[in-house]
């Protein structure tokens, strides 16, 4: 499986580290026009007209490496300055649509990302809860205004997802217990996901919403083991760090118990994106499919762990009755029902010219054939596609994939 990239509040503090380094080296390579940014607009779009202006400057920063703090900052003044406007320009008012609402909304939560600190800073964290209630206050103020915006609805997901982690879990460690906020985080999260739909009209926003969900639900459920990931074990390295199990006080705990189940609604809505994505070759197809597939291997590991201890893990025990044992047979067929979808999904994410997403297939193969019974022909065959693969892969990528054929051919 994948490795998983950072969560939100990592990604805050990188992202931070690398603007620092990067604003150090414009400030000794400035050159003119070294902060004009090239603003894509919709073909139809009135180019004389504000709002299509705002929405173009908007677009073309939300697919960018969104690395400029002073971009966002123009963005929110426009929207103030057009929402002033209004009070005096009847056309001004009119333009101010639902879309209008959530990209203010927007762009003062993206914010936060630039004002995010290091862990204990009064001031950042005043200034982080300060945007996020200005975006959540604007949001809610354009869903009065537009109660069906979906569009709407769907920015407010995001920023409260991406509020959890960044203002709230941000103050927390293993030992908090108490009241600590004015809210209650699992109920956050069911305001989120109430809210939370499939906008066709912008899917790349709708996935990012599930992606960050992703990440958060990584958070909550390694949470304590921050330090560990940061110097190098991945939350889905093959040794498994042991969950910490957190007081019944602790203002996490009720989110930490609902992750199973936030999980599964996470893949039941990815596999609804994955529907409406029309371009089967687009990147967004592709990604999707793939977390889908890590998904659901994901779902895969406990019952494949635990086939795995019935099966193979007492050795005084006779292998035949363990292997015939009820909950040994359930569990492999839980496993081997969840690796197979995997499957499934993967080989849709798969791309011609990127031999990682090929490999992922392969080791879901490897996966699916330790899932099978000793030396039986479905496992010999999963082991073969496996081999195919990675020789493949292999070769294209010059020996990038050897360590994985080696293991592989040493456990045929």
């Amino acid at each position: 499986m994948a490795k998983r990239a950072l969560g939100l509040g990592q990604k805050s503090k990188e992202k931070k580290r690398k603007l620092e380094e990067k604003q150090a080296t414009d400030s000794r390579d400035a050159t003119p026009g070294a902060d004009q940014l090239s603003v894509e607009m919709d073909e139809n779009a009135d180019l004389d007209n504000e709002f299509s202006q705002l929405k173009g400057l908007w677009k073309t920063y939300f697919a960018s490496d969104r690395e400029s703090e002073m971009v966002l900052n123009g963005i929110v003044h426009e929207c103030d300055r057009l929402l002033r406007q209004s009070s005096e320009d009847a056309a001004v008012k009119a333009s101010l649509s639902g879309e209008f609402h959530s990209i203010y909304a927007l762009a003062l939560s993206e914010l936060t990302i630039f004002k995010a600190g290091e862990d204990g800073d009064s001031k950042d964290e005043k200034l982080v809860k300060g945007f996020f209630d200005n975006a959540l206050e604007r949001c809610e103020l354009g869903q009065s205004s537009f109660p069906d915006s979906a569009l709407l609805n769907l920015v407010k997901a995001k920023i409260i997802i991406q509020r959890i982690p960044l203002e709230y879990i941000s103050q927390l460690n293993v030992k908090s217990t108490g009241k600590r906020f004015d809210v209650d985080l699992d109920d956050q999260l069911e305001i989120a996901k109430k809210n939370f739909n499939i906008y066709d009209d912008d899917l790349q926003l709708s996935s990012e919403v599930l992606q960050m969900l992703d990440d958060l639900l990584d958070i909550v459920e390694n949470f304590g083991h921050e330090d560990d990931i940061d110097e190098g074990l991945d939350s889905d390295d093959e040794e498994e760090l042991e969950k910490i199990e957190l007081s019944p006080s602790h203002p996490l705990f009720k989110l930490q118990k609902s992750v199973p189940e936030n999980y599964k609604w996470l893949r039941e809505q990815m596999i609804q994106l994955l529907q409406h994505i029309k371009e089967k070759d687009s990147k967004l197809y592709h990604d999707t499919a793939r977390s889908i597939g890590h998904l659901y291997l994901k779902f895969a590991e406990e019952p494949s762990s635990e086939f795995m201890r019935l099966q193979y893990g007492d050795e005084e025990e006779d292998p035949k009755k363990q292997s015939a044992s009820k909950d040994c047979i359930n569990a492999q067929r839980n496993a081997l029902k969840y690796t197979k979808e995997a499957l499934k999904y993967l080989e849709k994410g798969k791309i011609s010219d990127e031999p990682e997403t090929w490999v992922e297939v392969a080791e879901a193969y490897i996966s699916l054939g330790n899932l099978y019974d000793y030396q039986s022909k479905d496992q010999e065959h999963a082991y073969s596609v496996a081999e195919t693969i990675l020789k493949k892969a292999n070769k294209a990528s010059h020996g990038k994939f050897q360590d994985i054929l080696d293991n592989l051919l040493d456990k045929e």
